[in-house]
């Protein structure tokens, strides 16, 4: 029996030796051909430009093409559920966005589970959003609409870049937050959106980055930023939350995985992804589109999307909102 057991240890440790000897072999060959970023959304948004760019640096670093395929639909459901089925080599990767982290919130029968069936691998970029408004409406802070809001809220309304996307969430939370009831207009994208802020047609929009060259220009009117912390670039626009405590909202974008993908490779691909955000021409880009970065790692990056999970279905059930 002791004999046994001996061999039977022998046969397993013998065993694991193999698989580790196997895996540390595929990530010092990854990778030998190209590799593949399923983006969420259109070709041409922000998260495009983002996506491009990072594919340039690491095919750059990794000697191999990195091929940027879109697969836009379903609010970002199409690009989760065909990366989570994908093969867990690393050769299909995912631009995961915060919308990822909101549409388990909005559609209850997903065919996956963006915890458990993608890995995290890092954090690509974070922005903030800004609170716009028209010049000419009176509104010189946020301090202002809070009182337009709370006046006359049943004849304000906001729009947005679509249904449930961040800058329609955010409207949500300061209604909530200030107790007002201006009207959400959804519109597909930011550009029309802004559009129809420039026009008179609303009040006030939660814009993404790409409204920064109509603020510099005057066109519109900054009140305050999403962000935890103001911004290096516009030191005098406050943040939300400091006029309203616990308002904060970040645009974000990362990597993920299929779970299974070997360990290995995932720090492989986190150590790529820190030294493509390290190039002169991602710094441009996110100076000049106001990003920044985070060199989290693989873990915390997995902690961070499953509390952002967690806040998303929390404001959604309060504020009542639903995919139509």
């Amino acid at each position: 029996m002791t004999n046994l057991r001996r061999s039977k240890s022998r046969a397993v440790a013998l065993l694991l030796c193999a698989l580790l000897a196997n895996t540390a072999a595929i990530a010092q060959a990854y990778p030998t051909r190209a590799v593949t970023l399923i983006n969420p959304y259109p070709p041409g948004g922000g998260a495009d430009v983002v996506a491009r760019a990072l594919a340039r640096e690491l095919g750059e670093i990794w000697r191999q093409a990195v091929i940027v395929e879109s697969k836009p639909g379903a609010g970002t459901t199409i690009s989760a559920a065909f990366v989570a089925r994908a093969n867990t080599d690393g050769y299909t990767l995912l631009l995961s966005t915060s919308q990822h982290a909101i549409a388990p919130a909005l559609f209850k029968n997903l065919s996956y589970d963006i915890v458990t069936h993608l890995t995290s691998i890092a954090v690509v970029s974070e922005s903030p959003m800004f609170l716009v408004v028209r010049p000419d409406r009176g509104i010189n802070t946020l301090a202002d609409l809070i009182v337009r809001l709370k006046q006359n809220s049943a004849t304000m309304n906001y729009s947005s870049s679509g249904l449930a996307g961040l800058p329609h969430l955010s409207g949500a939370f300061l209604n909530q937050m200030t107790g007002g009831a201006a009207t959400h207009i959804p519109f597909a994208g930011t550009a029309p959106a802004l559009t129809a802020l420039l026009g008179g047609q609303v009040d006030f929009l939660f814009a993404d980055t790409s409204a920064v060259p109509q603020i510099n220009a005057g066109k519109v009117r900054a009140l305050a930023v999403t962000s935890t912390t103001r911004l290096p670039a516009m030191p005098v626009l406050p943040t939300m939350a400091e006029t309203l405590p616990g308002f904060q909202f970040t645009v974000w974008t990362g990597l993920d995985a299929p779970t299974g993908t070997p360990r290995a490779v995932i720090d492989q691909v986190h150590e790529a992804v820190q030294k493509a955000l390290a190039t002169p021409a991602m710094k441009k880009l996110f100076v000049e589109t106001a990003r920044t970065t985070s060199g989290i790692t693989p873990d915390q990056f997995a902690a961070f999307k499953a509390a952002e999970v967690q806040k998303y279905q929390k404001l959604t059930r309060e504020a009542g909102i639903k995919a139509e």
